[in-house]
Protein backbone atom coordinates (compact mmCIF):
# COMPACT_ATOMS: atom_id res chain seq x y z
CA UNK A 1 0.00 0.00 0.00
CA UNK A 2 1.25 3.54 -0.48
CA UNK A 3 2.32 5.46 2.31
CA UNK A 4 0.17 7.90 1.80
CA UNK A 5 -3.13 5.60 1.58
CA UNK A 6 -3.88 6.57 -2.07
CA UNK A 7 -6.58 3.68 -3.34
CA UNK A 8 -5.81 2.55 -7.04
CA UNK A 9 -6.86 5.46 -9.86
CA UNK A 10 -8.51 2.83 -12.09
CA UNK A 11 -10.91 0.34 -9.38
CA UNK A 12 -10.46 2.45 -6.85
CA UNK A 13 -10.64 -0.42 -4.12
CA UNK A 14 -7.62 -1.63 -3.75
CA UNK A 15 -4.94 0.66 -2.05
CA UNK A 16 -2.89 1.58 -4.82
CA UNK A 17 1.10 -0.52 -5.15
CA UNK A 18 3.69 2.31 -3.61
CA UNK A 19 5.08 4.98 -5.64
CA UNK A 20 2.68 4.18 -8.13
CA UNK A 21 -0.90 5.29 -9.43
CA UNK A 22 -2.94 1.64 -9.94
CA UNK A 23 -2.97 -1.62 -7.62
CA UNK A 24 -1.99 -3.63 -9.96
CA UNK A 25 -0.60 -4.43 -13.46
CA UNK A 26 -3.95 -5.51 -15.12
CA UNK A 27 -5.60 -1.56 -13.22
CA UNK A 28 -2.31 -0.18 -15.04
CA UNK A 29 -3.10 -1.89 -18.28
CA UNK A 30 -7.04 -1.14 -18.52
CA UNK A 31 -6.62 2.55 -17.63
CA UNK A 32 -3.96 3.08 -20.38
CA UNK A 33 -6.55 1.17 -22.78
CA UNK A 34 -9.03 3.99 -22.56
CA UNK A 35 -11.31 1.75 -19.67
CA UNK A 36 -13.47 4.08 -17.46
CA UNK A 37 -12.27 2.72 -14.08
CA UNK A 38 -15.00 1.54 -11.09
CA UNK A 39 -13.98 4.55 -9.45
CA UNK A 40 -15.06 5.40 -5.41
CA UNK A 41 -18.53 4.76 -6.08
CA UNK A 42 -17.61 4.32 -9.98
CA UNK A 43 -19.64 2.62 -12.58
CA UNK A 44 -21.62 -0.10 -10.59
CA UNK A 45 -23.27 2.70 -7.72
CA UNK A 46 -26.90 3.43 -7.33
CA UNK A 47 -27.66 7.03 -7.26
CA UNK A 48 -30.44 8.15 -4.72
CA UNK A 49 -34.15 7.42 -5.56
CA UNK A 50 -35.70 8.95 -8.86
CA UNK A 51 -39.72 9.59 -7.84
CA UNK A 52 -42.75 11.43 -9.08
CA UNK A 53 -46.39 10.83 -9.23
CA UNK A 54 -46.44 7.45 -8.87
CA UNK A 55 -48.40 5.70 -5.85
CA UNK A 56 -51.37 3.51 -6.70
CA UNK A 57 -53.22 6.69 -7.28
CA UNK A 58 -50.58 8.88 -8.84
CA UNK A 59 -50.69 11.30 -6.41
CA UNK A 60 -47.68 13.88 -5.62
CA UNK A 61 -45.14 13.68 -4.58
CA UNK A 62 -45.13 9.94 -6.22
CA UNK A 63 -44.88 10.11 -10.69
CA UNK A 64 -43.51 6.76 -12.85
CA UNK A 65 -41.37 3.93 -11.48
CA UNK A 66 -39.53 4.76 -8.88
CA UNK A 67 -35.86 4.04 -9.73
CA UNK A 68 -34.11 3.25 -6.56
CA UNK A 69 -30.66 3.08 -8.68
CA UNK A 70 -29.52 0.65 -11.68
CA UNK A 71 -26.89 -1.47 -10.90
CA UNK A 72 -24.18 0.30 -12.93
CA UNK A 73 -21.66 -0.80 -16.04
CA UNK A 74 -18.05 -1.48 -15.14
CA UNK A 75 -15.20 1.29 -16.32
CA UNK A 76 -15.51 1.49 -19.92
CA UNK A 77 -15.08 -1.12 -22.53
CA UNK A 78 -13.83 -4.44 -21.94
CA UNK A 79 -15.25 -3.28 -18.64
CA UNK A 80 -18.39 -6.06 -17.94
CA UNK A 81 -21.72 -5.43 -16.60
CA UNK A 82 -22.18 -6.20 -13.48
CA UNK A 83 -26.01 -6.04 -12.62
CA UNK A 84 -25.55 -6.31 -8.96
CA UNK A 85 -23.55 -3.31 -9.10
CA UNK A 86 -19.96 -1.80 -8.05
CA UNK A 87 -16.95 -2.98 -10.01
CA UNK A 88 -17.10 -7.03 -10.34
CA UNK A 89 -12.63 -8.24 -9.85
CA UNK A 90 -14.12 -10.78 -12.27
CA UNK A 91 -15.53 -9.01 -14.90
CA UNK A 92 -13.86 -5.99 -14.89
CA UNK A 93 -10.98 -5.45 -17.00
CA UNK A 94 -9.47 -8.83 -18.56
CA UNK A 95 -6.54 -8.89 -20.84
CA UNK A 96 -7.54 -11.94 -22.18
CA UNK A 97 -10.34 -10.99 -23.33
CA UNK A 98 -12.36 -8.23 -24.24
CA UNK A 99 -11.50 -6.91 -27.81
CA UNK A 100 -10.50 -9.59 -29.63
CA UNK A 101 -9.26 -8.36 -33.01
CA UNK A 102 -9.33 -12.17 -34.25
CA UNK A 103 -13.45 -12.83 -33.04
CA UNK A 104 -16.51 -11.34 -33.45
CA UNK A 105 -18.80 -10.20 -30.80
CA UNK A 106 -19.58 -13.15 -28.40
CA UNK A 107 -22.80 -13.13 -26.63
CA UNK A 108 -21.86 -15.60 -23.97
CA UNK A 109 -18.87 -13.80 -22.61
CA UNK A 110 -16.32 -16.51 -23.34
CA UNK A 111 -12.52 -15.89 -23.26
CA UNK A 112 -12.91 -14.54 -27.23
CA UNK A 113 -14.83 -11.26 -26.31
CA UNK A 114 -18.54 -11.14 -25.30
CA UNK A 115 -20.15 -9.39 -21.91
CA UNK A 116 -20.43 -10.81 -18.58
CA UNK A 117 -17.05 -12.14 -16.50
CA UNK A 118 -15.07 -11.53 -19.66
CA UNK A 119 -16.21 -7.76 -20.45
CA UNK A 120 -17.79 -6.41 -23.66
CA UNK A 121 -15.87 -8.10 -26.89
CA UNK A 122 -15.46 -6.25 -30.29
CA UNK A 123 -13.95 -7.96 -32.63
CA UNK A 124 -13.66 -8.79 -36.83
CA UNK A 125 -15.15 -5.40 -38.82
CA UNK A 126 -17.25 -3.90 -38.58
CA UNK A 127 -15.98 -3.35 -35.36
CA UNK A 128 -12.43 -2.96 -35.80
CA UNK A 129 -12.04 -0.36 -32.56
CA UNK A 130 -14.36 0.54 -29.97
CA UNK A 131 -16.77 2.91 -31.78
CA UNK A 132 -16.94 6.54 -30.25
CA UNK A 133 -19.82 6.38 -27.84
CA UNK A 134 -23.18 8.74 -29.17
CA UNK A 135 -25.14 9.61 -26.37
CA UNK A 136 -28.33 11.61 -27.09
CA UNK A 137 -27.81 15.02 -25.95
CA UNK A 138 -30.92 15.45 -24.25
CA UNK A 139 -30.16 13.10 -21.69
CA UNK A 140 -28.65 13.95 -17.91
CA UNK A 141 -25.09 13.75 -17.91
CA UNK A 142 -24.51 11.73 -14.93
CA UNK A 143 -27.12 8.98 -15.16
CA UNK A 144 -27.77 9.16 -19.04
CA UNK A 145 -31.20 7.35 -18.19
CA UNK A 146 -33.75 10.69 -18.14
CA UNK A 147 -33.90 13.61 -19.49
CA UNK A 148 -32.23 16.53 -18.54
CA UNK A 149 -34.02 19.17 -16.39
CA UNK A 150 -35.25 22.33 -18.17
CA UNK A 151 -31.72 23.95 -19.41
CA UNK A 152 -29.69 21.97 -16.64
CA UNK A 153 -26.95 19.05 -17.30
CA UNK A 154 -28.49 16.55 -14.85
CA UNK A 155 -32.31 15.31 -14.91
CA UNK A 156 -33.12 16.08 -11.11
CA UNK A 157 -30.95 17.54 -7.66
CA UNK A 158 -29.95 13.83 -6.90
CA UNK A 159 -27.76 13.46 -10.55
CA UNK A 160 -26.44 17.24 -9.22
CA UNK A 161 -25.58 16.42 -6.21
CA UNK A 162 -23.70 13.23 -6.83
CA UNK A 163 -21.76 15.11 -9.64
CA UNK A 164 -20.83 17.90 -7.56
CA UNK A 165 -19.90 15.70 -4.77
CA UNK A 166 -17.17 13.86 -7.56
CA UNK A 167 -19.37 10.80 -7.99
CA UNK A 168 -18.40 9.37 -11.56
CA UNK A 169 -21.31 9.18 -14.20
CA UNK A 170 -22.36 6.32 -15.08
CA UNK A 171 -21.51 4.86 -18.37
CA UNK A 172 -23.41 5.69 -21.19
CA UNK A 173 -26.15 2.74 -22.04
CA UNK A 174 -24.06 0.20 -24.61
CA UNK A 175 -26.95 0.50 -26.80
CA UNK A 176 -25.88 3.90 -27.98
CA UNK A 177 -22.17 2.80 -28.42
CA UNK A 178 -22.32 1.94 -31.91
CA UNK A 179 -24.83 3.08 -35.15
CA UNK A 180 -24.97 -0.62 -35.18
CA UNK A 181 -25.20 -2.06 -31.76
CA UNK A 182 -25.40 -5.56 -30.53
CA UNK A 183 -27.98 -6.52 -28.19
CA UNK A 184 -26.39 -5.71 -25.22
CA UNK A 185 -28.02 -5.54 -21.61
CA UNK A 186 -29.78 -1.92 -20.75
CA UNK A 187 -29.12 0.33 -17.27
CA UNK A 188 -32.16 -2.10 -16.09
CA UNK A 189 -30.04 -5.04 -16.18
CA UNK A 190 -32.67 -7.21 -19.01
CA UNK A 191 -31.64 -7.69 -22.92
CA UNK A 192 -32.66 -4.84 -25.14
CA UNK A 193 -35.95 -5.34 -27.04
CA UNK A 194 -36.05 -4.32 -30.41
CA UNK A 195 -38.28 -0.81 -31.33
CA UNK A 196 -42.55 -1.48 -31.06
CA UNK A 197 -42.48 0.98 -34.03
CA UNK A 198 -43.37 -1.71 -37.03
CA UNK A 199 -40.66 -1.90 -39.73
CA UNK A 200 -37.93 -0.64 -37.42
CA UNK A 201 -34.91 -2.81 -37.00
CA UNK A 202 -32.97 -1.04 -34.24
CA UNK A 203 -33.39 -1.89 -30.11
CA UNK A 204 -34.89 0.04 -27.18
CA UNK A 205 -33.12 3.02 -25.58
CA UNK A 206 -33.10 2.38 -21.67
CA UNK A 207 -35.97 0.47 -21.58
CA UNK A 208 -38.17 2.54 -23.04
CA UNK A 209 -39.39 0.19 -25.78
CA UNK A 210 -38.79 2.75 -28.30
CA UNK A 211 -35.57 3.18 -30.33
CA UNK A 212 -35.15 7.03 -30.46
CA UNK A 213 -37.31 10.11 -28.99
CA UNK A 214 -39.13 10.04 -32.41
CA UNK A 215 -40.22 6.73 -32.01
CA UNK A 216 -41.21 7.55 -28.69
CA UNK A 217 -43.84 10.06 -29.92
CA UNK A 218 -44.67 8.15 -32.83
CA UNK A 219 -45.99 5.29 -30.60
CA UNK A 220 -47.94 7.50 -28.80
CA UNK A 221 -49.51 8.62 -31.90
CA UNK A 222 -50.47 5.12 -33.10
CA UNK A 223 -52.07 4.32 -30.13
CA UNK A 224 -49.21 1.53 -28.19
CA UNK A 225 -48.66 3.82 -24.94
CA UNK A 226 -50.85 6.47 -23.55
CA UNK A 227 -49.38 9.90 -23.22
CA UNK A 228 -47.90 12.03 -20.74
CA UNK A 229 -51.16 14.03 -18.96
CA UNK A 230 -48.80 17.00 -18.96
CA UNK A 231 -46.98 17.59 -22.36
CA UNK A 232 -49.71 15.18 -24.54
CA UNK A 233 -46.77 14.22 -26.35
CA UNK A 234 -44.50 11.47 -24.89
CA UNK A 235 -45.23 8.24 -23.44
CA UNK A 236 -45.19 7.39 -19.82
CA UNK A 237 -42.15 6.78 -17.52
CA UNK A 238 -43.69 3.45 -16.34
CA UNK A 239 -47.58 1.42 -15.80
CA UNK A 240 -48.37 3.23 -12.74
CA UNK A 241 -47.09 6.80 -14.32
CA UNK A 242 -49.10 9.76 -15.40
CA UNK A 243 -46.04 11.83 -16.93
CA UNK A 244 -43.31 10.98 -19.12
CA UNK A 245 -40.90 12.21 -16.61
CA UNK A 246 -39.41 14.33 -14.07
CA UNK A 247 -39.73 17.25 -16.18
CA UNK A 248 -43.46 17.21 -16.70
CA UNK A 249 -44.46 16.21 -13.61
CA UNK A 250 -42.14 19.10 -11.75
CA UNK A 251 -43.86 21.47 -14.36
CA UNK A 252 -46.91 20.08 -13.24
CA UNK A 253 -46.56 20.81 -9.95
CA UNK A 254 -45.56 24.16 -10.79
CA UNK A 255 -48.09 24.93 -12.16
CA UNK A 256 -50.55 23.58 -9.82
CA UNK A 257 -53.33 23.46 -8.70
CA UNK A 258 -54.61 22.42 -12.32
CA UNK A 259 -57.00 19.90 -13.49
CA UNK A 260 -55.35 17.16 -16.34
CA UNK A 261 -57.79 15.53 -18.62
CA UNK A 262 -57.67 11.67 -18.43
CA UNK A 263 -58.68 10.39 -22.01
CA UNK A 264 -61.56 8.07 -22.66
CA UNK A 265 -59.26 5.89 -24.53
CA UNK A 266 -56.78 6.04 -21.41
CA UNK A 267 -56.52 2.43 -19.40
CA UNK A 268 -57.35 4.40 -16.43
CA UNK A 269 -60.74 5.11 -17.90
CA UNK A 270 -61.93 2.09 -19.27
CA UNK A 271 -65.55 1.99 -19.66
CA UNK A 272 -66.44 4.63 -17.54
CA UNK A 273 -64.44 3.13 -14.78
CA UNK A 274 -61.39 4.93 -12.70
CA UNK A 275 -59.06 2.00 -12.51
CA UNK A 276 -56.37 1.69 -10.51
CA UNK A 277 -53.42 -0.75 -10.01
CA UNK A 278 -53.60 -2.73 -7.22
CA UNK A 279 -56.93 -4.77 -6.50
CA UNK A 280 -57.87 -3.65 -3.68
CA UNK A 281 -58.66 -0.02 -4.75
CA UNK A 282 -60.86 -1.79 -7.41
CA UNK A 283 -64.24 -1.75 -4.80
CA UNK A 284 -64.01 1.86 -4.87
CA UNK A 285 -64.79 2.88 -8.84
CA UNK A 286 -67.39 4.89 -9.20
CA UNK A 287 -69.67 2.31 -10.58
CA UNK A 288 -68.81 -0.38 -8.27
CA UNK A 289 -69.39 1.65 -5.55
CA UNK A 290 -73.11 3.54 -6.76
CA UNK A 291 -75.56 1.19 -4.50
CA UNK A 292 -78.75 3.45 -4.45
CA UNK A 293 -80.32 2.23 -8.08
CA UNK A 294 -79.34 -0.94 -10.17
CA UNK A 295 -78.19 1.44 -13.09
CA UNK A 296 -75.08 4.17 -12.51
CA UNK A 297 -74.62 7.17 -14.11
CA UNK A 298 -72.53 7.07 -17.03
CA UNK A 299 -68.82 9.04 -16.27
CA UNK A 300 -68.28 11.19 -19.32
CA UNK A 301 -65.29 12.91 -18.17
CA UNK A 302 -62.39 12.21 -15.40
CA UNK A 303 -59.08 15.00 -14.39
CA UNK A 304 -56.48 14.38 -12.62
CA UNK A 305 -56.13 16.89 -9.86
CA UNK A 306 -52.80 18.43 -9.57
CA UNK A 307 -52.10 20.05 -6.44
CA UNK A 308 -49.36 22.74 -4.98
CA UNK A 309 -46.29 21.40 -3.32
CA UNK A 310 -47.32 23.03 -0.03
CA UNK A 311 -50.71 21.10 0.42
CA UNK A 312 -49.02 17.68 -0.79
CA UNK A 313 -45.74 17.96 1.98
CA UNK A 314 -48.43 18.97 4.80
CA UNK A 315 -50.70 16.04 3.65
CA UNK A 316 -47.48 13.72 4.14
CA UNK A 317 -46.66 15.51 7.49
CA UNK A 318 -49.83 14.63 8.99
CA UNK A 319 -49.62 11.29 7.12
CA UNK A 320 -46.36 10.50 9.17
CA UNK A 321 -47.17 11.53 12.54
CA UNK A 322 -50.56 8.90 12.01
CA UNK A 323 -48.29 6.35 11.24
CA UNK A 324 -45.94 7.03 13.59
CA UNK A 325 -48.55 7.06 16.69
CA UNK A 326 -50.92 4.01 15.01
CA UNK A 327 -47.94 1.89 13.02
CA UNK A 328 -50.89 1.08 10.76
CA UNK A 329 -48.37 -0.76 7.96
CA UNK A 330 -47.10 -3.32 10.66
CA UNK A 331 -51.18 -4.22 10.78
CA UNK A 332 -51.15 -5.09 7.11
CA UNK A 333 -53.03 -1.25 6.12
CA UNK A 334 -51.45 1.14 4.15
CA UNK A 335 -49.46 4.01 5.99
CA UNK A 336 -51.81 6.13 8.58
CA UNK A 337 -54.86 3.86 7.47
CA UNK A 338 -55.25 5.91 4.10
CA UNK A 339 -58.13 5.48 2.17
CA UNK A 340 -59.85 6.34 -1.14
CA UNK A 341 -63.65 8.29 -0.29
CA UNK A 342 -65.93 10.03 -2.74
CA UNK A 343 -67.19 13.70 -2.18
CA UNK A 344 -69.86 15.23 -3.94
CA UNK A 345 -70.53 19.50 -3.49
CA UNK A 346 -71.88 21.75 -5.36
CA UNK A 347 -70.73 22.96 -8.64
CA UNK A 348 -71.81 26.59 -10.15
CA UNK A 349 -70.05 26.56 -12.84
CA UNK A 350 -69.14 24.46 -16.39
CA UNK A 351 -65.54 23.43 -15.14
CA UNK A 352 -64.67 20.45 -16.62
CA UNK A 353 -67.09 20.11 -19.12
CA UNK A 354 -64.62 20.13 -22.16
CA UNK A 355 -60.80 20.26 -22.13
CA UNK A 356 -61.24 24.04 -23.10
CA UNK A 357 -63.07 24.94 -19.85
CA UNK A 358 -60.41 24.20 -17.03
CA UNK A 359 -60.12 27.52 -15.11
CA UNK A 360 -61.59 27.68 -11.92
CA UNK A 361 -63.93 30.25 -11.26
CA UNK A 362 -64.80 32.96 -8.93
CA UNK A 363 -68.58 32.48 -7.48
CA UNK A 364 -68.14 31.82 -4.12
CA UNK A 365 -71.15 29.54 -3.83
CA UNK A 366 -69.24 27.26 -6.58
CA UNK A 367 -67.99 24.20 -3.77
CA UNK A 368 -65.95 22.42 -6.56
CA UNK A 369 -63.99 25.07 -7.49
CA UNK A 370 -62.98 26.41 -3.66
CA UNK A 371 -62.04 23.02 -3.18
CA UNK A 372 -60.04 22.71 -6.20
CA UNK A 373 -58.27 25.91 -5.69
CA UNK A 374 -57.86 25.80 -1.71
CA UNK A 375 -58.54 22.36 -0.43
CA UNK A 376 -61.13 21.15 2.30
CA UNK A 377 -61.81 23.45 4.96
CA UNK A 378 -63.63 22.72 8.21
CA UNK A 379 -65.17 25.93 8.78
CA UNK A 380 -67.09 26.29 6.38
CA UNK A 381 -68.50 22.41 6.17
CA UNK A 382 -72.20 22.11 7.90
CA UNK A 383 -73.36 20.73 11.06
CA UNK A 384 -74.47 16.95 9.93
CA UNK A 385 -75.39 13.74 12.17
CA UNK A 386 -71.95 13.83 13.33
CA UNK A 387 -71.20 17.26 13.85
CA UNK A 388 -68.92 20.04 12.02
CA UNK A 389 -66.28 17.76 9.80
CA UNK A 390 -65.40 16.76 6.14
CA UNK A 391 -67.69 13.70 5.13
CA UNK A 392 -66.72 11.08 2.49
CA UNK A 393 -68.17 7.61 1.62
CA UNK A 394 -67.51 4.61 0.07
CA UNK A 395 -70.58 4.77 -1.81
CA UNK A 396 -70.53 6.77 -4.88
CA UNK A 397 -74.38 7.51 -4.58
CA UNK A 398 -74.53 7.91 -1.37
CA UNK A 399 -72.30 11.34 -2.09
CA UNK A 400 -74.33 12.02 -5.11
CA UNK A 401 -77.04 13.42 -2.94
CA UNK A 402 -74.65 16.06 -1.78
CA UNK A 403 -74.07 17.60 -5.08
CA UNK A 404 -77.35 19.22 -5.58
CA UNK A 405 -77.95 18.74 -8.87
CA UNK A 406 -76.00 20.11 -12.30
CA UNK A 407 -74.45 23.12 -12.50
CA UNK A 408 -76.71 25.93 -14.56
CA UNK A 409 -76.41 24.99 -18.24
CA UNK A 410 -74.53 21.94 -17.56
CA UNK A 411 -75.36 18.04 -18.25
CA UNK A 412 -72.97 16.97 -15.45
CA UNK A 413 -72.30 16.55 -11.85
CA UNK A 414 -69.34 16.67 -9.87
CA UNK A 415 -67.59 14.64 -7.32
CA UNK A 416 -64.31 14.28 -6.26
CA UNK A 417 -62.12 10.83 -5.54
CA UNK A 418 -60.18 11.65 -2.20
CA UNK A 419 -57.21 10.40 0.02
CA UNK A 420 -58.41 10.03 3.31
CA UNK A 421 -55.88 9.67 6.16
CA UNK A 422 -58.47 7.47 8.58
CA UNK A 423 -55.85 6.39 11.19
CA UNK A 424 -57.63 5.18 14.44
CA UNK A 425 -61.45 5.56 13.32
CA UNK A 426 -64.12 5.64 15.87
CA UNK A 427 -67.32 3.42 14.70
CA UNK A 428 -70.20 4.55 15.35
CA UNK A 429 -73.90 3.44 14.49
CA UNK A 430 -76.22 6.29 16.03
CA UNK A 431 -75.83 10.44 15.71
CA UNK A 432 -73.64 12.75 17.47
CA UNK A 433 -73.93 16.14 15.81
CA UNK A 434 -72.17 17.90 18.96
CA UNK A 435 -68.39 16.73 17.56
CA UNK A 436 -66.06 19.20 16.37
CA UNK A 437 -63.06 16.58 16.55
CA UNK A 438 -62.66 12.84 16.77
CA UNK A 439 -63.51 11.37 20.23
CA UNK A 440 -60.85 11.11 22.39
CA UNK A 441 -57.88 8.97 21.30
CA UNK A 442 -59.50 8.80 17.94
CA UNK A 443 -58.61 10.40 14.82
CA UNK A 444 -61.73 10.00 12.56
CA UNK A 445 -65.09 8.90 12.85
CA UNK A 446 -66.85 5.69 10.84
CA UNK A 447 -70.40 6.03 10.70
CA UNK A 448 -71.61 3.10 9.67
CA UNK A 449 -74.85 2.00 8.53
CA UNK A 450 -77.30 2.25 11.94
CA UNK A 451 -80.17 4.15 13.42
CA UNK A 452 -80.99 6.79 10.69
CA UNK A 453 -78.11 5.96 8.54
CA UNK A 454 -78.02 3.55 5.78
CA UNK A 455 -74.86 4.00 3.93
CA UNK A 456 -71.43 4.43 5.23
CA UNK A 457 -69.79 7.68 5.83
CA UNK A 458 -66.52 8.57 6.90
CA UNK A 459 -65.52 11.97 9.11
CA UNK A 460 -62.35 13.71 9.59
CA UNK A 461 -61.89 17.41 11.62
CA UNK A 462 -58.50 18.19 10.32
CA UNK A 463 -57.98 20.04 6.73
CA UNK A 464 -54.59 17.92 6.65
CA UNK A 465 -56.43 14.65 7.00
CA UNK A 466 -57.78 14.84 3.13
CA UNK A 467 -56.99 15.90 -0.32
CA UNK A 468 -58.55 15.58 -3.57
CA UNK A 469 -57.13 13.60 -5.99
CA UNK A 470 -59.70 12.95 -9.37
CA UNK A 471 -62.56 15.08 -10.16
CA UNK A 472 -65.19 13.08 -12.25
CA UNK A 473 -68.36 14.41 -14.11
CA UNK A 474 -71.26 12.21 -14.89
CA UNK A 475 -74.70 12.71 -16.26
CA UNK A 476 -77.50 13.51 -14.51
CA UNK A 477 -79.36 10.77 -16.01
Amino acid sequence: MSASGQLCAYCGRAPAHAGFSYCSRSCGRAASSGGGGGGPGGGGNTYGSYDQYDDDDDDPPAAGPNYNGYGGYGGGYGGGYDPTGGYNPTGGYDPNSGYDPNSGYDPYGNSTGGYGNQGYGWGAPPYQQPPAPVVDPTLCEHCFARPKHGTHKYCGRTCGQAAKNGVPPRQPPSSQMSTQPPSFPTPFGVPSKPCKIARCNRTEEYGSGYCSAAHRRQGVKDGLDPACLFCKDMPRDGPKSLFCGGKCSQSATNAAPILLEVPTSDPRFADGELNFSQPADRNFVFKTAWKHTSTPPKVAKVYKIILPQSLVDSYDTYKRNLEASGNFKARGMEAANERRRWHGTRRMCKIGDDSRNLNFCTNTQCSVCLILKNSYDVKFAAVGMFGKGIYTSATSSKSDTYTRGAAPGSPYKAMFLNRVAVGKGKILTSADNSLRAAPAGFDSVIANPGSGLNYDELIVYDNDAIRTSWLLLYDTK
